[in-house]
């Protein structure tokens, strides 16, 4: 899930707008030849997050995890079905086991052997409710891991709908670095910002909210791709929009992540540059916090979501690059329902439903107070630095205005924002977000009630119908057989709100022309990374 980071679960923040298995340009002029070399410069809103896939929450984070510093066991290729990673074969076992045989030539960038061990640690440390892992429904079904020897390990596995998904997406970490850090302590690891891998590049050097610096591994195996083409790769982080617009234009970045649609569209004009427009898995949606009533009302949530213009602030922000979202399941899923519509824009039904529920102006003001007379007033975090962020959150005040509900929006650092909505205490009433779905359907972490405190358990929502249709869906293997349990699903998530959907969208990223063999698709923005390469100036 990513949050715009999301993803496999994966968090991200709701301006993230990104994607692309070509460009948005006809063609490109190349070179028959890549060329080897060179520093490509990346430019992302914010910061990364923690180099360990142990803890991460955060969508690019994950992608660099997963596709630059480390390897999974599998992964997937460009049809979404499964190749080797770190594992050169697996074979099922019926659909009672797995057993995946790992290269012999995969080291960790310190020299150290990669190994069933590393495996296992991996697995018994994702499996322990100490760490807090925030993927932990890749692993539903899946027993301890079983070390038959350095490079062979099994698995035990549950009947449940495409077992494999969470694998291909599961970097493994180095147990001979990690394995002296307590479960509970995993987030605060050294290790996390400075670490140590087994993927195409290594890490090199880390400087907050300013940049991350990889090099390529030369001892790479070449069956996995080799050393890649590029000497280094930058990731700058740059909150303003207009400065990285500045940036990539005097040459100072060779990748935009998150174009604004009207700068993108501008930009992709322009040949020196290639706009590069990736169908994605990612939705914008406010989370509301059930725990801080009267959010724990459903009819408040459903009027909050009403009382919302969504069309216009697709219309305004992405110059009507989005879709109205109805739910949780994208359009991309095999299981998205297209007869379950989004609640509508309808100021008026909304007022009856705060009506209904005692939310009403109570002092003549204009504005709605709660049932026992105090004042009621809602804070909407976003991220900070980010004018789509600032521009949606007013659009979203004064729509709710309009209603008689007090909205204020706060600019929050995004890392902060994140603590607030992934820790105990829940320090949020709502907040912007983003979110990119796993491939796999992966709903049990966000809305059963036994994720209850668990980090994407955001609204601590719960409600025992949801539950259990959430459990039948994951029992159900055959897929004609489970689309009428996701449907209902869906109906039932979208009359309970928990959050608020905005908007499903695609991903907006613009390069600079000198960049070459950049291939974004439904799996993510770095997929092929060790294969970009740099075109010399003339």
């Amino acid at each position: 899930m990513s949050i715009h980071r999301g993803g496999a679960v994966l968090l991200v923040a709701a301006a993230s707008v990104f994607a692309a298995s070509g460009c948005a340009k006809d063609a490109r002029e190349k070179s028959s030849i890549a060329e080897t070399g060179g520093t490509a410069v990346v430019a992302l809103p914010s910061d990364l997050d923690m180099a360990n896939s142990l803890v991460t929450t955060e969508r690019f984070t994950q992608e660099v995890n997963r596709y630059m510093l480390f390897l999974p066991l599998i992964q997937y290729d460009s049809a979404l079905g499964y190749e080797g990673a770190l594992a050169r074969s697996f074979e099922m076992i019926g659909d009672t086991a797995v057993v995946f045989h790992l290269r012999r030539d995969v080291r960790w960038h310190d020299g150290v052997p990669t190994t069933a061990y590393d495996v296992e640690f991996t697995f018994d440390r994702a499996r322990d409710p100490r760490t807090a892992f925030p993927n932990a429904d890749w692993l539903v079904g899946w027993g301890p891991p079983q070390v038959v020897d350095s490079f062979t390990v099994r698995f035990r596995l549950e009947p449940v709908q495409d077992p494999l998904a969470g694998v291909a997406l599961f970097p493994i970490m180095p147990k001979h670095l990690l394995e002296s850090v307590p479960p509970e302590m995993m987030r605060q690891a050294a290790f996390n910002k400075q670490p140590v891998g087994n993927g195409p590049f290594r890490f090199v050097e880390y400087r907050a909210n300013d940049r991350w610096i990889f090099e390529a591994n030369p001892d790479f195996p070449a069956e996995l791709g080799g050393r890649p083409y590029l000497d280094r790769i930058v990731v700058r982080v740059i909150p303003d929009q207009a400065a990285r617009h500045t940036e990539l234009e005097t040459g100072n970045i060779h990748l935009l992540i998150s174009s604004r649609a009207e700068n993108f569209t501008k930009l992709d004009a322009d040949p020196r540059f290639v706009g590069i427009s990736r169908p994605s898995r990612n939705y914008a949606f406010i989370p509301w916090n059930t725990r801080r009533p009267p959010l724990d009302d459903a009819r408040v949530r459903r009027a909050l979501t009403m009382a919302i213009d969504r069309h216009e602030i697709i219309q305004v922000l992405r110059a009507g690059r989005a879709q109205i979202a109805a739910g949780p399941i994208g359009t991309e899923s095999w299981a998205f329902d297209p007869a379950v519509e989004p609640l509508p824009f309808s100021p008026d039904s909304a007022r009856a439903l705060f009506d209904a529920a005692g939310i009403r102006d109570r002092n003549g003001d204009g504005l709605r107070d709660l049932p026992d007379g105090a004042t009621w007033a809602l804070e909407l975090q976003f991220p900070a630095n980010s004018p789509f962020n600032r521009d949606m959150a007013e659009m979203i005040r004064a729509d709710l205005a309009d209603v008689g509900v007090r909205l204020v929006p706060r600019p929050v650092d995004f890392s902060t924002m994140i603590g607030n909505l992934t820790s105990p205490q829940r320090n949020f009433d709502g907040a912007l977000m983003g979110w990119e779905n796993d491939i796999r359907i992966s709903l049990k972490d966000l809305f059963h009630s036994t994720a209850l405190g668990s980090p994407y358990q955001f609204a601590s929502y719960a409600n025992p119908v949801v539950d259990s249709v959430i459990d039948a869906a994951a029992r159900t293997i055959a897929r004609d057989a489970a689309r009428p349990l996701y449907s209902r699903l869906q109906r039932l998530i979208r009359d309970d709100q928990p959050w608020t959907f905005l908007y499903y969208y695609s991903d907006l990223n613009t390069a600079s022309e000198r960049l070459q063999d950049v291939h974004m698709d439904i799996r993510g923005t770095f997929v092929n990374a060790g294969k970009w390469w740099l075109r010399q100036q003339p």
